[in-house]
């Protein structure tokens, strides 16, 4: 049976970029600068990342220097909204920080489906704050970047930090984040198992073609 090199070729590529396309990854940044009673300007960024995979989105809380998070009772360090509100996991938490409680009032950004706490070098009220970073994931089927939502009054954060206020002394309280403003889209990177495929394909690629020349030059 005779076989059409360049057909073959083609299909391994298409068969690569098919399969790579499964491990774009994208990531959302939303900012904590949205302020009620307590620390004004931008206090730092919330970034999605779904790299991951397995139905999980990894979050990462960066807080600018000048702002940590604090216990003051008022809030989380971090409130969140899922769509439909399911049953999910929280894991891979900081050192440091825990589940929090759910469909909890943070004033006065309203109310979140979900928190993680801080519980370590949080002391109460400004006392001995938590710089951070804070990251862990959160899974639950088929979940997207898109399920993270607005609570009713518009916000899709929420932090209880210390930091700069109107007069420039620090003070403590619960800052917010509207609507993502970065969204990035990584490129392909071919899994193992594709790299492997191409690999193989290549060489028998390259093998029939060796078998052509040696065929014309007899």
């Amino acid at each position: 049976m005779r076989v059409n090199v360049w057909k073959l070729a083609l299909v391994l590529a298409t068969a690569i970029v098919v399969t790579a396309s499964s491990a774009r990854a994208t990531t959302m940044t939303f900012y904590l600068n949205q302020s009620g009673t307590g620390p004004v300007g931008n206090a730092g960024s919330i970034v999605l990342d779904d790299s991951i995979g397995g139905n999980s989105v990894n979050i990462l809380v960066t807080l600018n220097p000048g702002y940590d998070f604090v216990k003051t009772g008022a809030g989380d360090a971090l409130a969140f909204n899922l769509k439909d509100d399911p049953s999910i996991s929280i894991t891979s938490i900081t050192s440091g920080f825990d589940i929090g409680p759910v469909n909890h009032n943070e004033p006065p950004f309203g109310t979140f489906n979900y928190a993680v706490s801080c519980t370590t070098g949080c002391g109460n009220g400004g006392s001995n704050p938590n710089p951070g970073p804070l990251t862990f994931d959160v899974t639950v089927s088929n979940l997207k970047l898109n399920w993270f939502i607005a609570n009713n009054a518009g916000f899709y954060f929420a932090s209880d930090l210390i930091g700069p206020g109107p007069d420039g002394g620090r003070i403590t309280g619960n800052m917010g984040a509207l609507g993502s403003t970065d969204v990035t889209q990584t490129a392909a990177v071919p899994e193992p198992a594709s790299l492997m495929l191409l690999g193989t394909g290549l060489a028998f690629v390259g093998r029939k073609l060796r078998r052509r020349g040696e065929d014309a030059s007899k």
